[in-house]
């Protein structure tokens, strides 16, 4: 009697090659195959030139880096440094562009004289200026102030010489550290200099590409306005206090001496300590346009950092005010226009 063939080892399952599949499955399994890896092949393709072209198309600062004063970040002191760098140009240069951005705050000086600068706060600009009428053959200097409050902070610059060829000077470990201001620096370094700390190329932390931005070249001052009084002021500044883990936000009490220019006056403020110490330190500001916002204490102020050895210091910005207090230690005010 025979026994059921689907109970048979030998006989269920069958081996695959005994049912060999229809040519028209194969054929279609084959497509499928094919048009899988061409899928797959084409998003690498494509992921590849994307990284490629948009990197390229964002990143304008090519191998330049975000630079830094060595520094204990943790210590929260006020930093000011100088990042200088003296370079020669090839005679057949099209344009000579520096591109610069940092943070909080910049003041470039080129080839001796001072072309830009500004604070800028959360945007991510690269400020663009064309230096073409300064630019020499030999012998060029670039001097890149920068202040911070908080000891944090990042500075990049590059240099353009037509549109092929682009970051022909970068910000890297070839840059020099300055410390100290002194009244040569815009022309030599010192004799003691610092390597810079790299921070990294764009985007890297809170620094995304950058967008660049054409900038004018600072219009030199012509005059000095002086304030036609000065009044000291008892007020207070917000600070910030940890409490039990706890920040509240409690007065501090402080003087301030009020300087009175006796009518709104446009341009950029220059504070000018009258007892030069060597170290860093920041001078708080207040702008006023009637007597009553002298003591008020929520309004906002603007530091003014200062380098060791500094004994003046010059707003970045442009300002319509008719009082400037100044908080702390003893300095003295007046106007550039």
């Amino acid at each position: 009697m025979d026994s059921d063939s689907s109970t048979r080892p030998d006989v269920w399952p069958l081996p695959a090659a005994r049912y060999p599949l229809p040519a028209s499955d194969r054929a279609l399994l084959w497509r499928i195959t094919i048009v899988v890896v061409l899928g797959f092949l084409f998003i690498a393709a494509f992921t590849r030139l994307n990284l490629l072209y948009s990197h390229k198309f964002f990143d304008v600062t090519g191998r330049a880096a975000w630079i830094w004063a060595p520094v204990d970040i943790s210590l929260n002191d006020p930093v000011v440094f100088f990042a200088t760098r003296d370079f020669d140009l090839p005679p057949n240069r099209y344009y000579t562009h520096v591109k610069v951005s940092a943070d909080p705050e910049y003041t470039l000086t080129f080839n001796g004289r001072e072309i830009g600068g500004r604070r800028t706060g959360e945007n991510s600009l690269l400020d663009v200026y064309d230096v073409t009428a300064l630019a020499r053959d030999h012998g060029n200097r670039i001097v890149i102030a920068v202040r911070s409050t908080k000891s944090v902070g990042g500075v990049i610059a590059a240099v353009d010489l037509s549109p092929e060829v682009e970051n022909f000077i970068v910000t890297d470990g070839a840059w020099h550290i300055v410390r100290k201001w002194t009244p040569g620096l815009i022309l030599r370094d010192p004799a003691v200099t610092e390597r810079p700390a790299i921070v990294g190329q764009p985007p890297i932390g809170r620094w995304n590409y950058l967008k660049p931005v054409e900038r004018p070249l600072e219009t030199l001052p012509t005059k000095a306005i002086e304030p036609q009084s000065s009044t000291w002021l008892k007020t207070a500044l917000p600070e910030i206090r940890d409490t039990s883990g706890i920040a509240i936000v409690v007065r501090r009490p402080e003087r301030a001496n009020a300087y009175d220019f006796g009518g709104f006056v446009d341009g950029r403020l220059r504070v000018t300590r009258l007892y030069n110490i060597g170290v860093p330190e920041v001078v708080n500001v207040r702008f006023a346009n009637a007597p009553d916002e002298l003591r008020l204490i929520e309004a906002p102020v603007q530091p003014f950092v200062f380098a060791a050895g500094e004994a003046s210091v010059v707003d970045t910005d442009v300002h319509h005010f008719r009082y400037a207090s100044i908080y702390g230690r003893p300095a003295r005010a007046d106007v550039l226009k």
